[in-house]
């Protein structure tokens, strides 16, 4: 047990920072009035999104299960799209408590309601989660953010993974995000720089399970009602692997650790710049990992199937991969590798996102009208190196996915966006599958 350690570790990093002497990580500032160090910034903030989404209708019949698992009202069990046709909803909303106190320490709690897109099972998962919860000592500098110099940083709690894409440009999420860092984890994590371009990551966390979900918007639902002839609100989708968002607080023999590092150059107005990171992660599998709103359990239970189990061997889930994230003169872009072996089951997957603000206004000024136009395009892939055997309880885990989304972020007003954007499937199964999606998103935040 690992749980021991942690928070003596956390307790020694929080007294390390309190006590230290700022000057011995940052480069020297000018004398600040005690008032004014000793003063903590407190801040509320929210959003709020809409949606309307459209789902090209398909269904993939699944002949091999028992009568007494066909669902109410179907023919037969099969892979078929979430929710077809169209559909307004309100996807989410978003509280945002910040606060910083002296001596560089920053915490952070975001809580989402409805928080429909990201539910899995949809119909069966917290509608009210706390996304972001954590306390970080020290300042951490993101991709493309100037390092000021030598400096240290720790955080502990429910926070991003160091390799994910943190500003998205589209709405929705491309193969690679969604199959390997859409979701954060409790984690302990240490980071730092040498000087202004070289940087480090280092990270021990839960873990988050392996499980599956449809890649569109609504990841559909997945043993939410048991058999025998379950009734059910939505369909399965085309579900691939990917890894479940961690809702449970508690450190264990099958923790994740990994690791980071990374070069980052800025030219001297800080507006063009590229930031190169490699990183890797290990953990182990549990036999069963408990998810809310199913009576399906991830990890290697998922992997072995409702009797029928895909070619496993062991309980390890490896993962090394490549970020570039860069912007020049307007153009930002992120590409992101991944490579990853779980119970011997490897695949990989590569995703490229390109945007460019098209700048019509004064997007300073509350009242300009759509000062920012941002055409997104997006290319990612899926390639699994393994197959899946007759009876496995969702084939589409194996198929070689490829997914382009191409879209357009308007500014309407300062605190008022709106996203359009159309996805394109190609996927590599027995027969052709129809699974494109349309997606506008009104986004409203506040103050």
């Amino acid at each position: 047990m690992l749980s021991g350690w942690i928070l003596p570790a956390l307790a020694l990093t929080t007294m390390i920072f309190l006590d230290r002497p700022a000057a011995a990580f940052e480069p020297a500032q000018d004398d600040v009035p005690f008032e004014e160090e000793q003063a903590i910034d407190f801040r509320i903030s929210g959003e709020v999104k809409a949606n309307y989404r459209w789902s090209q209708q398909d269904r993939f019949p699944l002949t091999f299960f028992p009568e007494g698992f066909v669902p109410q009202g179907r023919d037969n069990v099969a892979m078929a799209t979430v929710s077809p046709g169209s559909s307004f909803e309100v996807s989410k909303a978003t509280l945002f408590f910040d606060v910083d106190f002296p001596r560089s320490i920053y915490g952070r709690v975001k809580i989402d309601v409805i928080d429909l897109y990201d539910r899995n099972p949809t119909t069966g998962d917290y509608k009210i989660d706390v996304d972001e919860a954590y306390l970080r000592f020290g300042m951490k500098y993101e991709s493309l953010e100037a390092i000021p110099g030598s400096h240290l940083f720790a955080l502990f709690g429910k926070a991003p993974k160091f390799e994910r894409q943190l500003f998205r440009r589209l709405e929705s999420y491309g193969l690679v995000q969604t199959a390997f860092n859409r979701f954060n984890d409790m984690q302990l994590q240490f980071g730092g720089s040498f000087g202004g371009n070289l940087y480090f990551r280092a990270q021990v966390s839960n873990g988050n399970p392996h499980f599956f979900r449809d890649p569109n918007a609504l990841a559909g639902d997945h043993g939410v009602v048991p058999p025998p002839n379950p009734d059910l609100a939505l369909e399965s989708g085309f579900p691939i692997f990917y890894h479940a968002e961690t809702e449970d607080f508690a450190f264990g023999d099958n923790m994740e650790s990994g690791g980071g590092v990374g070069v980052r150059f800025l030219s001297e107005d800080q507006q063009n710049g590229i930031d190169i990171m490699g990183f890797y992660y290990k953990t182990t599998l549990e036999e069963e990992a408990e998810l809310h709103g199913t009576f399906y359990e991830g990890d290697l239970d998922i992997l072995n199937g409702a009797g029928v189990s895909l070619p496993i061997e062991g309980d390890r889930r490896t993962e090394w991969g490549v970020n570039v994230d860069f912007a020049v003169a307007g153009l930002g872009g992120f590409f992101q590798f991944v490579d990853e072996e779980a119970a011997s089951l490897p695949r990989r997957g590569l995703e490229l996102e390109l945007g460019y603000d098209i700048i019509t206004g004064d997007p300073g000024d509350p009242g300009a009208l759509f000062p920012i136009v941002s055409p997104v395009f997006r290319y990612s892939r899926l390639d699994n190196d393994f197959t899946a055997p007759f009876g496995y309880v969702a084939p589409s885990v194996a198929w070689d996915w490829t997914k382009v989304d191409i879209g357009v972020r308007l500014t309407i007003l300062q605190n008022i966006d709106l996203t359009m954007e159309y996805s394109l499937h190609d996927i590599s199964a027995s027969r052709t599958i129809n699974h494109d999606e349309f997606l506008a998103t009104l986004r409203f935040r506040f103050p």
